[in-house]
C-alpha cells in the first residue's frame, strides 16, 4: 500500500488495506491524566511520556546513552512551540533513565525514573525546580544498578497519575515476576498511594496506603495506566485473566475515596477474550472512559468507551465499540487512546513495510453524537522512510493533541501537534513536531591521540591510539542522523590512487568516509537504503570485489543486493561532499540478507541468513556469480539445517593437499562449525561438521594465512554462562575432514564477541560492549592479549551493543572499528618500540 499524506481535511470511509506481515508491538500509553507503559516499551526515547497542559507540553527523553535523561519543557510562541527549559535528575548521570513517566497536578511536577525514585518540581515564577524526591520499594534512595535489558531491580514509578492532593505511583510488576521474584511480590502488580502534607509551610509527600486488586495473579500488570476523575481512580490490569483460556484479557478497577482510604468499587470489563489487553491504554475524563485493547482479535485491536451515570453512580459502557472497519492482524488499534474535548483519539501505530503507524479521529458530531467515519491521521510521506510507530502515544486537551512517533529516526523517538484551527472551522490542523538534538559523543579529530595512562579521553586503551573519532550521527549526508546506529564495515584501497576508504554500514544505508588522512576523515557521500524497504532493525553487510561493493540487509523487506562501484567515489570533488549516490546495480535474486561473503580470488560471492523473499536457500548459501560485478547471476544453493550465519570462502592453500586448490567455504553455524567445498556451485558438498563445548551461538570466524587455523568467536557464550570471559576458538584443520578444537583461549574480560580477522601475527576481535581487542598469535595455539580500546565507555558486561566489526586489511595499518550507538573508531595498534 502506498503511504497515504498526512491529512486534516480528509474522511477516509475505512481503514485501507495492508500486507499481511507485521512485526508485534509492546504497548506503550498515555492517559489525558497520567502516563503508563510497561517496563519493556522504552524504544522509543524522546516523547516516552508527555503531557499537554492550557501553556505548557512536557515532553520526556529518559532512554539516552550519552546524556541524562530529561524533561523537555515547551511553550507557545507565536505560532509555534519553542523549548523553553531542560529538567534532569538532580544528580544527573548518564542514561539515568530520568523521564520514564510524567504526572501534574497544579504547580507540581511529578518524573519517573527507572529504578526509582520518582523526583517532585514545583513550578515558580514561571521555572520548574526541583524539590524533592518519593523513594519506593527498591529504591532506598539510591540509584540501581540495571541489568543489560533495562531492569533495574524494581518498576516503581514507570506508572504515575496525580490529582489534587493525591500521587499515585504504579509498579505493574510482571517484570519481577519473569526474574524469579519471590511468591510474596507475583501478586501482578501494584499501587502505591502518597498524599500531600502541607503542616509548617512545606510541601512534603507521605505514603498513604497501597492498592492491590482481590485477586491479583502474576502477570496482571496492575498498574501499568492510570487516570484520576471526579468520580474517583482508575486503575488499569491489561494482563489480567482469571483463567489459562483469557489470560491477559484485562481489566480496570475504579476505586473510591472513603474516609481517606482508597477502596475497590467497581470493575470495567468487557467479554474476557485472551491477550485482548484491556487496559493497555487509557483516557477519562468527568463523563468518559475510552479503553484501548490493541491485543484483541489477533491484534487487530479496538476501543471501548464508558460514559458516567448519574442514576447509577456507575460507569455504563457503550454499545457501540470502535474498530477499523477493514482491519488487519498487527494493527495494534487501541494501543494509544486520548480525549480532546468531544472528540476521541485512537492509536495504531503498526510497523508493516513502509508504513508508519495511524491516528483515527471520531469526531463529535453538533448534537454530540461520534462520527461514524474516523479521520485517518499520517505522516507526511516527505521525511519519513522508516517503522515510526506514529500513534504510539497520544495525549491532549480541548485545544492541543500531541501525537507520539516512538520509532521515528531509528528509534529517537518524536512529538507531532495537532491544533485546533479557527481556519477549519475548530477542526483539527497539523502544528509541527518536537524533536531532540542527536544523543551522540563529541567527534576527536585533527590529530592521533596516544593512549597514556590507559585512557583516551573517555576510552578505556592499551597499546591502541586513537586517529579519529566520528559519530554515527554525521555519517549521512542528509544532516545530522537522530538514532542512527552502526552496523558492519570493511575497507577499500583505490587502486588508482592508493587512497583507503571506510565502508561503514547503517541500519539505513552505507556511509563511504576517506581515512587516507585517518586524523582527518572526510565523508565523500552516503547510499541509502533500497527505496521502498524499511530500514534494518540492526544489520547491514558490505564486502568488496574488483573494486564494486556488495552491500546486503537483514530484516529489510526486499532490499535484495547493492551493487557499487567504488571507483565513484575518486569523482567526487571535495565541494561536493557529501553526495547521496545511488546503486550501479539492484541484485534481486534474493530479498534480505544477514551476510554478504566475497571470494575475491574467485569472484563468487554468497549471501547467507537470508529470507523474506527470492531464492534464501533456506538461509545458508546463496551462490552469485560477480566476476562481471554489473551483471551478477545466480549459480546455486547450499542449505544446511539451520542456516549459515556467517562464513569465510576460500581457494584453500593449507595443508590437506587433498583439497589442495579448491574452493571451501567456513561455515559458522550458530550451533556447529561446517566446511563446506563449493567448488562446484552445481554440486557443492559438506565434508565436516564439528562443535564446541557448551556452544550457545558460533558466530563467524577467520583462517590464518597458511589455512592451517581458524580462530572463530561465539556470540553468546558468557552471555548464556557458558564461560565467564571471551572465548576464541582456535580450530586445527590439518585434517579438514575432522577438524580438532586445539585450544580454547579465555581472554580477561566477560565481554560477548561478535567479529574478528586475522592480519600479521595478530586476530583483531570486536568485542561487543567492552569495544576492539587485539592478540599476539605469533605462537598460534598460545595468544596473547595484546591491546584494547573500549569503544563504548558508558557499558559494560555481557550483552549486545559497542563494537560491531573491525577491518584490519589497511597496508597502512589503520585500523576501523564501527561500535553501534557510538560511531566509527580509526585506530592503530601502537608500533614496537624498535
Amino acid at each position: 500500500m502506498p503511504r497515504r499524506h498526512l491529512t486534516c481535511g480528509t474522511r477516509f470511509p475505512s481503514r485501507p488495506s495492508r500486507r499481511a506481515t507485521s512485526l508485534a508491538l509492546v504497548a506503550g500509553c498515555l492517559a489525558v491524566f497520567c502516563t503508563g507503559s510497561p517496563l519493556v516499551a522504552q524504544s522509543g526515547s524522546f516523547g516516552h511520556s508527555v503531557t499537554v497542559a492550557s501553556d505548557e507540553i512536557l515532553v520526556a527523553e529518559p532512554t539516552t546513552s550519552f546524556r541524562p535523561g530529561s524533561v523537555h519543557v515547551y511553550r507557545k510562541a507565536g505560532e509555534g512551540w519553542r523549548e523553553f527549559a531542560v529538567l534532569r535528575a538532580p544528580q544527573p548521570k548518564l542514561a539515568d533513565g530520568f523521564g520514564t513517566d510524567l504526572a501534574v497536578t497544579g504547580d507540581v511536577l511529578f518524573v519517573g525514573q527507572r529504578g526509582g525514585p520518582v523526583h517532585v518540581f514545583a513550578r515558580a515564577d514561571g521555572e520548574w525546580r526541583a524539590s524533592a524526591s518519593i523513594d519506593g520499594p527498591g529504591t532506598d534512595g539510591l540509584s540501581p544498578s540495571c541489568s543489560f535489558d533495562g531492569y533495574c531491580g524494581t518498576d516503581f514509578g514507570i506508572a504515575l497519575a496525580a490529582h489534587g492532593d493525591w500521587l499515585m505511583v504504579g509498579a505493574p510488576g510482571p517484570a519481577g515476576a519473569r526474574r524469579g521474584a519471590d511468591a510474596s511480590d507475583r501478586a501482578g502488580g501494584k499501587v502505591y498511594a502518597y498524599r500531600a502534607d502541607r503542616e509548617e509551610g512545606e510541601l512534603r509527600w507521605l505514603p498513604a496506603g497501597e492498592l492491590v486488586p482481590a485477586s491479583g495473579r502474576p502477570d496482571d500488570r496492575f498498574g501499568a495506566a492510570m487516570a484520576f476523575t471526579s468520580h474517583g481512580l482508575l486503575v488499569a490490569a491489561p494482563g489480567w485473566g482469571d483463567e489459562s483460556s483469557v489470560a491477559g484479557a484485562g481489566s480496570v478497577y475504579h476505586y473510591r475515596l472513603e474516609d481517606d482510604v482508597w477502596s475497590q468499587y467497581d470493575v470495567l470489563e468487557t467479554t474476557p477474550v485472551a491477550n485482548a489487553n484491556f487496559g493497555s491504554a487509557l483516557a477519562a475524563d468527568d463523563e468518559r472512559v475510552l479503553v484501548g485493547a490493541p491485543g484483541l482479535d489477533d491484534n487487530r485491536g479496538a476501543a471501548f468507551l464508558w460514559r458516567w451515570s448519574l442514576e447509577l453512580d456507575r460507569w455504563l459502557p457503550e454499545t457501540r465499540r470502535l474498530q477499523l472497519a477493514e482491519g488487519e492482524s498487527g494493527d495494534r488499534f487501541g494501543a494509544a487512546v486520548a480525549l480532546a474535548g468531544s472528540d476521541l483519539w485512537v492509536g495504531s501505530p503498526t510497523e508493516r513495510g513502509e508504513e508508519t503507524g495511524a491516528v483515527f479521529v471520531y469526531e463529535a458530531e453538533p448534537d454530540g453524537t461520534l462520527s461514524d467515519e474516523p479521520r485517518l491521521l499520517q505522516l507526511p510521506e516527505a521525511g519519513t522512510v522508516e517503522r515510526d510507530r506514529f500513534g504510539g502515544l497520544i495525549v491532549g486537551n480541548l485545544d492541543v493533541v500531541a501525537v507520539g512517533a516512538p520509532g521515528m529516526h531509528h528509534r529517537a523517538g518524536s512529538v507531532h501537534l495537532f491544533e485546533r484551527s479557527a481556519e477549519s472551522d475548530g477542526r483539527w490542523a497539523e502544528a509541527g513536531h518536537l524533536l531532540s538534538d542527536p544523543d551522540a559523543l563529541a567527534p576527536m579529530l585533527g590529530e592521533e591521540r596516544r593512549c597514556v595512562n590507559g585512557k583516551i579521553g573517555p576510552f578505556d586503551c592499551e597499546e591502541v591510539e586513537l586517529l579519529a573519532y566520528l559519530p554515527g550521527s554525521i555519517l549521512t549526508a542528509r544532516g545530522a542522523a537522530r538514532g542512527v546506529r552502526l552496523n558492519d564495515n570493511w575497507g577499500w584501497t583505490d587502486p588508482a590512487t592508493g587512497g583507503e576508504y571506510a565502508l561503514v554500514g547503517r541500519n539505513d544505508g552505507m556511509s563511504f568516509v576517506d581515512v587516507t588522512d585517518p586524523a582527518n576523515p572526510v565523508l565523500v557521500g552516503d547510499l541509502p537504503k533500497t527505496p521502498g524497504t524499511p530500514p534494518s532493525q540492526l544489520w547491514r553487510d558490505v564486502k568488496t570485489h574488483d573494486d564494486h561493493a556488495f552491500i546486503v540487509a537483514d530484516g529489510a523487506g526486499d532490499h535484495g543486493m547493492q551493487v557499487f562501484d567504488l571507483g565513484r567515489l575518486r569523482t567526487v570533488a571535495p565541494a561536493e561532499m557529501p553526495v547521496v549516490f545511488e546503486p550501479d546495480v539492484h541484485y534481486t535474486g534474493v530479498a534480505s540478507s544477514h551476510n554478504i561473503v566475497v571470494n575475491e580470488e574467485t569472484g563468487f560471492a554468497y549471501a547467507v541468513g537470508s529470507g523474506s523473499g527470492g531464492e534464501s536457500c533456506g538461509g545458508g548459501l546463496h551462490m552469485i556469480d560477480v566476476r562481471d560485478p554489473r551483471n551478477p547471476e545466480f549459480v546455486g544453493c547450499f542449505q544446511d539445517e539451520g542456516g549459515t550465519h556467517d562464513s569465510q570462502c576460500v581457494v584453500y592453500a593449507g595443508p590437506d593437499s587433498r583439497y589442495a586448490g579448491r574452493e571451501l567455504c567456513l561455515n559458522s553455524n550458530g550451533s556447529h562449525f561446517q566446511i563446506v567445498d563449493v567448488t562446484d556451485k552445481s554440486d557443492p558438498l559438506a565434508i565436516a561438521r564439528a562443535t564446541s563445548p557448551n556452544a550457545a551461538y558460533i558466530h563467524q570466524g577467520w583462517l590464518t594465512p597458511d589455512h592451517r587455523y581458524f580462530y572463530q568467536d561465539d556470540e553468546s557464550d558468557v552471555i548464556a554462562g557458558a564461560v565467564e570471559t571471551t572465548r576464541t576458538l582456535i580450530w586445527d584443520l590439518s585434517d579438514l575432514e575432522d577438524p580438532i578444537l586445539a585450544r580454547e583461549f579465555m581472554g580477561s574480560l566477560p565481554a560477548s564477541a561478535h567479529n574478528l580477522y586475522v592480519k600479521d601475527g595478530f586476530v583483531y576481535q570486536a568485542n561487543y560492549r567492552y569495544g576492539l581487542h587485539v592478540l599476539d598469535i605469533s605462537d598460534p595455539l598460545n595468544p596473547r592479549e595484546a591491546g584494547t580500546f573500549d569503544t563504548a565507555p558508558h557499558s559494560d558486561g555481557p550483552g549486545f551493543g559497542g563494537a560491531w566489526s573491525v577491518y584490519p586489511f589497511f597496508e597502512s595499518g589503520t585500523l576501523i572499528v564501527t561500535s553501534m550507538q557510538e560511531g566509527l573508531f580509526v585506530l592503530r595498534k601502537r608500533r614496537p618500540v624498535s
